[in-house]
């Protein structure tokens, strides 16, 4: 079958476009998904630590059911700046760290 240089040229850019989409879909699909991680809230849970009669005591009860109450409230803007601010002063110390350990 003779192709035309017209129908190679149509050919090659059907090909160049599809590959331009397949490109964008990944592109989007795994940036949607970064967004979406680092959108979900973290949460810390903190307890009281015991001593040793209290953890004697706590032993030698029966089992019974734990009831873990979970509050939370909006942050003000000021707080949600100062919380991202924390997070990347932590962010920026782990990877000055892990870069010192790995020049030694």
């Amino acid at each position: 079958m003779k192709t035309s240089i017209k129908n190679s040229a149509l050919f090659a850019t059907a090909l160049v476009a599809g590959v331009f989409a397949v490109g964008n879909a990944f592109t989007e699909h795994f940036t949607t998904n970064n967004n979406v991680a680092s959108a979900i809230p973290t949460v810390v849970i903190t307890a009281q630590r015991m001593n040793e009669e209290q953890k004697i005591v706590f032993d030698a009860e029966e089992f019974r059911m734990q009831t873990v109450v979970i509050s939370a409230r909006h942050l003000t803007m000021q707080e949600k700046m100062t919380m991202d601010r924390d997070e990347q002063d932590n962010a920026q110390r782990l990877a000055a760290a892990t870069n010192h350990r790995t020049s030694i």
